[in-house]
């Protein structure tokens, strides 16, 4: 079964656009940060570690790949609020947050709707300017 899973994953991710792919990663981090709460909740901290660890990987992998040059200013504000978030998650960890999880989790899924309904607008079409935000 979880053969089945990652080969869909695999399937979905080199499948899909770049503006679809930004959302994975957006779902990608906020279900991290999901399961971290519930870590912090059940006093699990190590568990939490990892989960925050994972989330902020995927934050440093959509804030890396950000293309200063085509995105412009909303490229560079995209880049300060990842280190933002970076800074309220590190703290977060520090003090067992949950108000400040639940904060990032806000930014990110802001981000994630306004991506999703980018890249799902059917007059949206290639070259997605969402996409024109990251490197390719």
């Amino acid at each position: 079964m979880h053969k089945a899973a990652n080969a869909y994953m695999q399937t979905q991710v080199t499948t899909t656009t770049p503006g679809h792919l930004v959302v994975l990663l957006y779902d990608g981090a906020i279900t991290f940060l999901e399961q971290a709460k519930q870590e912090i909740q059940a006093k699990n901290y190590a568990k939490k570690g990892i989960l925050i660890s994972q989330a902020l990987d995927i934050i440093a992998e959509l804030d890396g790949s950000l293309n200063v040059d085509k995105g412009g200013e909303i490229a560079q504000n995209l880049h300060k609020l990842y280190v933002y978030c970076n800074t309220r998650l590190l703290q977060a960890n520090l003090k067992m947050d949950t108000g400040i999880v639940d904060e990032v989790i806000g930014i990110l899924s802001a981000f994630r709707s306004a991506f999703s309904e980018i890249s799902n607008n059917q007059a949206y079409q290639a070259p997605p300017k969402a996409a024109s935000y990251y490197a390719r």
